[in-house]
């Protein structure tokens, strides 16, 4: 993706995005798809709107797209989409009210439509080469819920698949360095459930219902997924490498254990109030997680509060006993 100033140079004008979108829906040239015709003329009360030259019948650039029928310009719903792409973090609607000076319900409006947009049929499963792993979210340092205990009633098992889709190399034939670090893979569309234990009947189950058959499937070491309840070897192709030997260590999880960051980051950081499925995590992903109530109860407190929670760890000891003696 483009820098900033590249980006508002390639679509800083109403026209130049009528001609990205125009080129989108015929990337051969206009068709008609009344009579086929492939003449045709732009009204100038309504640019975004073709005329067949044949038929007269209209067509807009922007029908059944998450543009159709607006009156906020375009330069600015690309702009929209740009700071949201962006951001890995979220980006909330009073950013895009102030960043694009319009009011806040166009704002709320437009990143509403503009996640909708991302998001995927759930009926489509996951297909090609594919990552899964179990985090817990909440109950932290509970000693009645251990490990992979869901004891606590703060604490969510939370199961994940992600697709590993190759990265495109840049003009030189290379690799940036974030995709890199992940192999020359970055993330596809994901998967993301509570489940009530990590046990094979159900951890098999979600990947059997979310994981196309054939597929390519990465995980760790963890023997649930190996059992006979899981059964996954006759429904997809599952490679267990366990991280602690040499020669697999650190192959293949930068991208699934980079999205329950995300995820934790984006519970813990997020008011309430504007908690909402998060686009920079993948495009498409389907998040039925439900905020344990640490999560919940974080999201009440001031934002300074929250602040410093966050960056807890990176004061020095002596700061943390002059606070405790306060």
């Amino acid at each position: 993706m483009a820098g900033l100033l590249d980006f508002v140079a390639r679509f800083g004008a109403e026209e130049r995005c009528i001609e990205h979108l125009a080129g989108l829906r015929w990337p051969g040239g206009f068709v008609c798809s009344g009579c086929g015709g492939r003449a045709a003329w732009r009204l100038k009360a309504r640019p975004r709107v073709y005329e067949c030259a044949t038929c007269h019948r209209q067509e807009s650039v922007t029908a059944g797209t998450v543009f159709h029928r607006t009156r906020t310009g375009l330069a600015k719903w690309f702009l929209a989409a740009y700071l949201m792409g962006r951001d890995k973090r979220g980006v909330s609607a009073k950013f895009l009210q102030r960043e694009l000076g319009v009011t806040y319900q166009t704002a709320w409006t437009m990143a509403h439509k503009l996640r909708h947009g991302l998001s995927e049929d759930p009926a489509r499963p996951l297909r090609g080469f594919l990552e899964a792993d179990e985090t817990f979210i909440g109950g932290r340092g509970d000693p009645t819920s251990r490990g992979r205990s869901t004891a606590s009633p703060d604490k969510s098992l939370v199961v994940a698949a992600v697709e590993k889709v190759p990265a495109p190399k840049n003009k030189t034939g290379k690799h940036g360095h974030a995709v890199k670090r992940q192999h020359g893979f970055f993330a596809g569309n994901a998967r993301i459930a509570v489940l009530p234990a990590a046990t094979g009947i159900e951890l098999g189950a979600f990947l059997k219902a979310n994981v196309a058959a054939g597929s390519h499937l990465l995980t760790d070491g963890f023997a649930a997924y190996r059992g006979r309840d899981a059964a996954l070897g006759e429904h997809l192709t599952h490679t267990p490498v366990v991280q602690d030997d040499g020669a697999n260590a650190g192959e293949f999880f930068p991208i699934i254990h980079t999205l329950f960051s995300n995820i934790k980051a984006w519970l813990v950081g997020t008011p309430r109030r504007q908690r909402q499925a998060p686009a920079a995590l993948s495009s498409g992903m389907v998040l039925p997680v439900q905020p344990p109530q640490f999560a919940r109860w974080v999201g009440r407190l001031p934002h300074s509060a929250r602040r410093r929670m966050r960056h807890h760890h990176l004061r020095s000891a002596q700061d943390r006993r002059h606070a405790r003696r306060r």
